[in-house]
């Protein structure tokens, strides 16, 4: 089949990899951070990573991207090595967040498992809380599954290679056979701005901080912030292997990298005040939140949304936002439809 070349290897470069190889073509991942760096360019380890779809009610298109990841972290979750562990998620509602008066059922309480409204006892019964709803959803521990990822592309005979490219084209030089690539993947998420090629003036970056505490939980939370915090709110994600992330904000085309000590002070005061959980020493908690990292990263995010498109013997699939995790695989599906258009024509 085809030579390819993937260029960029966070969650979404490594996911069409192992597609790509599915589909019998000899795959070469470049990447100037891999699996395994920790840097304020390479977004994919500091990811919350849960599922939970920004997806609208009218927008089928994400529906039918990120319903396949839910499907896909679900079968995972029995695959031990993969760090994706089934979480019950929570989502308290507000007075305000009302619609009609009743909660608002997001579009895929029919396609999740254990889809319910919460009742008295599973939301915080303090301040204008009214109820809220609930799901099983998947919390993913990065850094492993991204090596998880990494080991299965290696075993099917993939390369990967730390290269640093200024332009587009020249990943076609660097296929592990030698010889000129027939197509590239553009996977390079936020560096899409700046890259010789493609400068795509669209992408900006939605910067999070989170936090990486000892602390464990029994269920994934989300609640809205009250007051002049815009940007801010809270969500807790237990990880597999013990401990939580805590987050966060969504803040637009901010690119500092550097966390903000006030705000890890805020995000630790909701933690304990709306998820006691976390400090409830019957659960072999401590009487705090035990932080023990505290991490930026910049959400590769694009006006428009995602670009997943074919220009010449290139495919572009960049720009998703917060939603790298959830909709990898949603997302590979379509650069695999798009390579299968390209190396038909290639053969005319």
């Amino acid at each position: 089949m085809g030579k390819v070349v993937v260029l960029g290897a966070g969650v979404s470069g490594l996911t069409c990899a192992l597609y790509l190889q599915d589909e019998g073509h000899s795959v070469t991942i470049i990447g100037r951070h891999i699996p395994g760096d920790l840097d304020i360019r390479y977004t994919s380890p500091y990811a919350g990573a849960n599922w939970h779809s920004f997806a609208s009610a009218d927008d089928k298109v994400t529906q039918d991207i990120d319903i396949v990841g839910y499907n896909k972290f679900l079968e995972l979750a029995s695959e031990p090595g993969a760090g994706v562990h089934i979480v019950p998620s929570v989502n308290f509602v507000r007075k305000d967040g009302l619609h009609e008066g009743k909660v608002k059922i997001p579009w895929f309480a029919s396609r999740v498992q254990n889809f319910h409204l919460l009742s008295k006892d599973e939301y915080p019964q303090i301040e204008d809380f009214v109820g809220g709803w609930g799901m099983d959803s998947v919390t993913i521990s990065t850094t492993i599954y991204l090596n998880y990822l990494l080991q299965k592309f290696l075993n099917k005979g993939g390369v990967l290679k730390r290269v640093e490219v200024k332009h587009v084209n020249e990943a076609f030089n660097h296929h592990q056979s030698g010889e000129k690539a027939d197509l590239v993947i553009n996977c390079t998420g936020l560096s899409a701005r700046f890259l010789g090629g493609v400068e795509d003036e669209k992408c900006f970056p939605i910067r999070g901080q989170v936090l990486w505490a000892r602390n464990n939980a029994t269920r994934q939370v989300s609640v809205k912030i009250k007051g002049n915090y815009e940007g801010e709110s809270l969500y807790m994600f237990p990880r597999k292997e013990g401990g939580c992330i805590i987050g966060g904000t969504f803040l637009k085309n901010q690119w500092g990298s550097k966390p903000d000590p006030e705000l890890t002070k805020r995000m630790v005061a909701r933690a304990e005040k709306y998820i006691p959980e976390l400090i409830d020493p019957k659960l072999g908690n401590p009487s705090h939140i035990e932080v023990f990292g505290e991490n930026v990263g910049l959400r590769p995010a694009r006006e428009g949304g995602v670009r997943v498109e074919r220009e010449g013997n290139i495919i572009h699939n960049y720009g998703v936002g917060p939603a790298g995790y959830q909709s990898s695989f949603g997302i590979a599906e379509k650069v695999i439809q798009l390579s299968k258009e390209f190396f038909r024509s290639s053969k005319l």
